[in-house]
């Protein structure tokens, strides 16, 4: 604590006597002076010390209120958040159903092994939960592998998802890598009538048609396999309500064999190699809107020529061929004739070669035709 006294005030007030003669000796301005001249640096000191305590408080003052503003405007950035939250709370079943839809990955095919939706949108809180598992279309589509190992788990998870479709039409993608069992048929029995697409790759089955005679529903089938279709051409039953199939079919009177088990197609996929040209009988289907052949880029072989001397698709929309390295010009033009079809678009892509030319006459031929020819740096497109 600053000592602001003096041995003159104490000597005042011991002896005002002795003070007073002391007094006499000096100059009573000089010694006012020296005092005061004092007391000027300690009241400056103390003035210093208060400006530098108010410095500090005020950065205190400064920085307490920067970490108030800070927890307002953090405060503030929640209620959108919590508004939101509560707006999906409120929003009504229908509408969270749709945007869950929306959220389901573009995979062909689904799995339930898999972190994202419709798996996940079950495990963010009860009521997401409640409208996931009481949204069918969410569960439409699976893959289901067939193995021995840890099936019943398998099929257990499997049941659940089919379950949860509620009767609507299933995607199903089945790959049995061992003999079909009556594991298998025990689990898409209940389901058996809702399967509509059904992509199917066998690996050692005997009798596969022993699959296939209770899908009633079945109208997109899948089946990359080639040896599957020799096993299962004979069912009948299985193919005469098909609509669209994705097959791999090599020889062309195979192919014209698929088209006659097909009545309804109306949409074909064929990946295929180039075999001998062969000699066929005509062919027409009336009901061929789509076709997409991709062939064997590495051939030298003419496989679509004697194919389309046979065939006849006056209903076809849609032709797409791929990797064709020798294009059939003058029978694909006879083709196009003979069928009078509306053809709407013409596409081509990978080794095949096609000029300018031979695609004008392709737009002579059919009105409102769209050709398109893609290579490797390129594409050449042409309206009527």
């Amino acid at each position: 604590m600053l000592d602001l006294d003096t041995p003159y005030s104490r000597a005042a007030l011991l002896n005002p006597n002795q003070c007073a003669i002391e007094l006499e000796d000096q100059s009573i301005n000089a010694i006012i002076t020296e005092r005061n001249t004092e007391r000027n640096h300690q009241l400056d000191t103390v003035l210093h010390e208060i400006s530098d305590l108010e410095a500090i408080m005020n950065g205190i003052q400064n920085l307490y209120q920067q970490r108030v503003e800070k927890k307002n405007k953090m405060i503030q950035s929640m209620n959108p958040h919590m508004r939101l939250k509560l707006a999906l709370w409120r929003l009504p079943t229908e509408i969270l159903s749709y945007i869950f839809v929306y959220c389901l990955p573009e995979d062909r095919y689904l799995s339930p092994a898999s972190r994202q939706a419709p798996i996940l949108l079950t495990r963010i809180c009860r009521r997401w939960r409640e409208v996931a598992v009481g949204t069918p279309s969410l569960w439409c589509r699976l893959w289901v592998a067939v193995e021995h190992n840890d099936w019943q788990k398998r099929a257990f998870c499997y049941d659940v998802w089919l379950k949860r479709t509620l009767g609507h039409p299933i995607s199903l993608a089945l790959h049995c890598y061992n003999d079909w069992n009556p594991l298998v048929r025990s689990l898409l029995h209940p389901y058996i009538h809702q399967i509509s697409s059904l992509n199917i790759l066998f690996g050692q089955v005997e009798q596969p048609e022993c699959v296939f005679k209770d899908f009633s529903a079945l109208q997109e089938l899948i089946i990359p396999n080639h040896t599957t279709f020799k096993q299962l051409c004979s069912f009948t039953p299985l193919w005469a309500h098909l609509t669209k199939v994705e097959i791999s079919v090599y020889k062309p009177y195979a192919f014209l064999r698929l088209l006659s088990l097909c009545p309804n197609l109306s949409s074909l996929t064929n990946y295929a190699k180039s075999p001998q040209k062969t000699s066929l009988s005509p062919f027409t289907h009336p009901k061929l809107q789509s076709l997409r052949l991709y062939g064997d880029s590495w051939s030298s072989r003419e496989p679509l020529q004697n194919m389309f001397d046979a065939l006849s698709l006056p209903n076809l929309r849609v032709l797409h061929v791929w990797n064709i390295k020798t294009w059939p010009h003058e029978e694909f033009k006879t083709f196009l004739i003979r069928s009078a079809c509306p053809l709407e678009s013409l596409v081509f892509g990978g080794t095949v070669i096609m000029t300018a030319e031979q695609q004008a006459e392709y737009v002579a031929l059919v009105p409102f035709l769209k050709v398109v020819a893609w290579n490797s740096s390129c594409a050449l497109i042409r309206h009527k």
